[in-house]
C-alpha cells in the first residue's frame, strides 16, 4: 500500500537542501497552501518517510500548479531538527527545505504549535487554507502537562531528542493558538485517532469551515496520501470533503484483522454547530435519563477504551446519534427534529462498524450500522466518577458542555 519508490532521492534532497535559517522565498499568493503538521517525536516517526513519499506522488496529480503542499516535521532522530519543507513536482527536487530551525522543541508547545502555522502562511501565503494534523490523538481528553503519561489529546511528543518528557496539545490550547492566526481554515483534516468528536467541532467552530476525521483509532499506516492529496486541493467543497472521505475509506489495511476493514470517517460543517448545539441542549434532559439507567449503554457503538483489561469500565466515545436515537427511541418526533439539524452539520459520512482497534472490542458492539452517526459524544456517567482520567471533570473545560446544559442536568 504504501509507495517506497522515492525513499532514497527524498532522503538525499532532505540532506542536500537543508538551509540553517536562512529568510524563506516568499511565492506569489497561491490559491490554497495545505499545511500539514507531523508531530512525528513518537513511535510514529518511522512512518514519516512513507507518508511523505506518497505526498510527492499525490502531489503530482494536483492539476493546479498555483497551490502550495508544505510540512512542518519533527521526527525521533536526534541528528535532525526540525524543519518546514514544500513538495514540489520537481522529481529532481521533490522536497524544497524551506526553513531549518536552529534547535530541537516541543512540538506539542502551543506557542511554537501557532509559530510554525504562521511561519508558513507567511512564506506561503494563499487564498484559503487547509492543515492536516498527523501524528497521536485522543480526541477531545484532557491532560495536565506531565512526563511519561500515555493518552494525549494531539501529537504526543515523547522529547527524545530534548528531556524524554511527553508533552502534548490539548484542544483548548489549540484553538488558543490558532484563533491568533490572521486566517480561517477550509478546513482541518485529522489523521490521526479518535478526532471527530462533536466536543473538538464545537471548540473549533469558528477556526474551520469543515473538520475531516474518524472518531475511531486509526492504523499506524495513517492516509493514503498518494491518493488523497489531490482532494485536498480541491476547490468545490463538497467534492473536497467527499473525496478525502471516500479515499481514506477504501484503504483496507488487515493491519489487525483478517477481515475487511474501513475506517468510519465523517465530515463536519461547523457553521451549522450552534444550531445542533442548541438542539441537543433541548433533548439533554432525557439522553441524561436514558444514559443513567443500569445496562443503557452496553452494546452501544463506542469509539474508546482506556484500559483493555477493563472494558466494562471504561467505554468512551460513544456514537452520538446512537445514544440520542435510543433515548428518544418513545418520541420519534424529538428524535427527527433533532437529526434535522445534525444532518445539517455532519454533512457526510462513511459507516463501518469493523475498523482496526487496539482498544475497542467490536464483538460487543451489538448495534446496527444504521444507527451509527460517525461522530462521538461523551455522556458523563456514574462509571467515571473513579477513573484515573476523570472524564467528568475534564469535559467541564469544553464549550461544548456549556453549551448544550450539562450542569443543568446534574453534571
Amino acid at each position: 500500500m504504501k509507495k517506497f519508490k522515492y525513499i532514497l532521492l527524498c532522503l538525499l534532497t532532505l540532506t542536500a537542501c537543508q538551509k540553517d535559517e536562512e529568510e524563506p522565498r516568499i511565492p506569489q499568493t497561491a490559491d490554497r497552501t495545505v499545511m500539514v503538521y507531523m508531530s512525528g517525536e513518537n513511535n510514529l516517526s518511522g512512518f514519516s518517510q512513507e507518508d511523505i513519499n506518497e505526498m510527492i506522488e499525490g502531489y503530482q496529480s494536483v492539476s493546479n500548479s498555483n497551490t502550495n503542499l508544505v510540512l512542518f516535521v519533527d521526527r525521533s532522530n536526534r541528528y535532525e531538527k526540525p524543519f518546514i519543507a514544500r513538495i514540489t513536482k520537481d522529481k529532481s527536487n521533490p522536497v524544497d527545505t524551506l526553513y531549518k530551525y536552529s534547535a530541537d522543541f516541543s512540538a506539542a508547545d502551543p506557542a511554537l504549535f501557532k509559530e510554525v502555522l504562521g511561519r508558513i502562511a507567511e512564506t506561503c501565503p494563499a487564498k484559503s487554507y487547509g492543515l492536516v494534523l498527523w501524528g497521536h490523538a485522543n480526541g477531545w481528553i484532557i491532560e495536565n502537562q506531565k512526563k511519561s503519561a500515555p493518552r494525549r489529546a494531539y501529537g504526543n511528543d515523547n522529547g527524545s531528542d530534548i528531556s524524554g518528557a511527553s508533552l502534548w496539545l490539548n484542544i483548548p490550547d489549540m484553538r488558543n493558538a490558532m484563533e491568533q492566526l490572521p486566517f480561517k481554515w477550509k478546513f482541518i483534516f485529522g489523521d490521526c485517532c479518535n478526532m471527530q468528536n462533536i466536543e473538538i467541532a464545537y471548540e473549533w467552530k469558528d477556526l474551520t469551515e469543515y473538520i475531516i476525521a474518524s472518531p475511531a483509532e486509526i492504523t499506524g499506516v495513517g492516509a493514503p496520501y498518494d491518493v488523497i492529496v489531490k482532494d485536498l486541493f480541491n476547490t468545490n467543497d463538497e467534492a473536497m470533503y467527499k473525496g478525502i472521505c471516500d479515499d481514506y475509506y477504501a484503504q483496507v489495511t488487515h493491519e489487525m484483522h483478517a477481515g475487511d476493514e474501513h475506517m468510519p470517517i465523517s465530515a463536519v460543517k461547523t457553521s451549522a454547530m450552534e444550531q445542533l448545539a442548541a438542539a441537543t441542549r433541548l433533548v439533554l434532559p432525557r439522553v441524561a435519563e436514558y444514559t443513567a439507567q443500569p445496562g443503557a449503554m452496553s452494546g452501544l457503538i463506542y469509539y474508546y477504551n482506556v484500559y483493555t483489561e477493563k472494558p466494562n469500565k471504561e467505554d468512551a466515545m460513544y456514537d452520538m446519534n446512537n445514544v440520542i436515537q435510543n433515548a428518544l427511541q418513545d418520541d420519534p418526533s424529538a428524535y427527527q427534529n433533532w437529526r434535522r439539524a445534525f444532518d445539517q452539520a455532519v454533512v457526510y459520512s462513511k459507516t463501518s462498524l469493523y475498523w482496526h482497534t487496539n482498544t475497542v472490542q467490536l464483538s460487543r458492539i451489538t448495534e446496527t450500522i444504521d444507527k451509527q452517526g460517525v461522530v462521538s459524544m461523551f455522556f458523563p456517567l456514574e462509571k467515571y466518577k473513579n477513573s484515573y482520567y476523570h472524564y467528568n471533570e475534564a469535559i467541564k473545560q469544553m464549550k461544548w458542555y456549556q453549551s448544550v446544559g450539562w450542569s443543568e442536568v446534574g453534571w
